[in-house]
């Protein structure tokens, strides 16, 4: 397994905070702050991208565990807070929460148990193993963590199961809690 996919995905988990913002501070608070960190992010990613001394500097500091589209895109890092300003601004907190954290707890489950046990390729090239892994780890988080009904938690760990195995032309980071939240927002609704 490789260690920079570890690591990455530890990283990754660190992003929890988001979504345990989301749903445990006021909406006012976690706007403030959440949206100022996640501009200031994907300004600098614009910025290193355009400017060869700040790509140089950001490559030696970070290069390691960037996917090889990231050297020249957003990072998923940003992707991932975009995901989280949008998620806080239009869904309800416990549907922006499940979301978020699902793609979080479920992203590196998927990539863990894949890479490690993965045997059946699905057509995007992912594993069954990952995708199960996906949808057990969100169920499994969801026991612990319970800011929404079971019905909510069990579709949205199906979904983003789904959403994570689905080619999309959006970074996962972005797309997958978005649709997530969008479907289970409408969901409810109806």
């Amino acid at each position: 397994m490789q260690r920079a996919e570890i690591l990455r995905k530890l990283l990754h988990l660190g992003a929890l905070c988001i979504p345990f913002g989301i749903v445990m501070l006021p909406r006012e608070t976690a706007m403030t702050l959440l949206i100022p960190p996640s501009v200031a992010m994907v300004a600098a990613d614009r910025l290193r991208q355009r400017k060869q001394c700040l790509q140089g500097f950001f490559l030696k500091l970070a290069g390691g565990f960037l996917r090889p589209a990231e050297k020249e895109q957003l990072t998923g890092a940003s992707y991932l807070l975009l995901s989280g300003i949008i998620c806080l601004l239009f869904f309800e907190a416990a549907i922006a929460y499940t979301a978020m954290a699902f793609l979080i707890i479920g992203d590196a489950a998927a990539a863990l148990v894949g890479m490690r046990f993965g045997r059946i390729r699905l057509a995007s090239g992912k594993s069954l193993e990952g995708t199960a892994a996906c949808m057990m780890s969100c169920m499994l988080f969801w026991m612990v963590f319970p800011f929404s009904g079971m019905e909510v938690a069990l579709a949205a760990a199906v979904l983003t199961g789904i959403l994570e195995v689905v080619p999309t032309p959006v970074n996962d980071n972005l797309s997958v809690p978005v649709i997530c939240a969008f479907v289970l927002q409408t969901w409810q609704g109806w």
